[in-house]
């Protein structure tokens, strides 16, 4: 995907500026590369939407977010659990 993008970034960097076709007189070749770089940004666009789709698919399929929140889960109780024994520390010593 990030080729691309640079692929496109490239194309247009290389191409004449419409300011400078404003003063030319137009021919054929000038609007039909126009019109392949504006083919070519609609199909990088659609690709990239392609990819997204996949791999929001393959997030669901692969039950990234339940995996996740059960892990975080983990953490919070293990996180629970030693504060408890900190405060049970801290009572012994304060009690002593």
């Amino acid at each position: 995907m990030r080729a691309t993008l640079l692929t496109l970034c490239l194309a247009v960097a290389f191409t004449p500026s419409p300011l400078l076709w404003a003063g030319e007189a137009s021919t054929g070749s000038e609007t039909s590369l126009a019109d392949k770089i504006g083919d070519t940004a609609k199909k990088i666009g659609k690709k990239i939407e392609e990819g997204v789709t996949k791999t929001a698919k393959k997030i669901e399929e692969k039950r990234i977010p339940e995996k996740v929140e059960r892990k975080l889960k983990k953490a919070a109780d293990k996180t629970a659990e030693g504060f408890g024994k900190a405060e049970k520390k801290l009572k012994q010593k304060l009690a002593d």
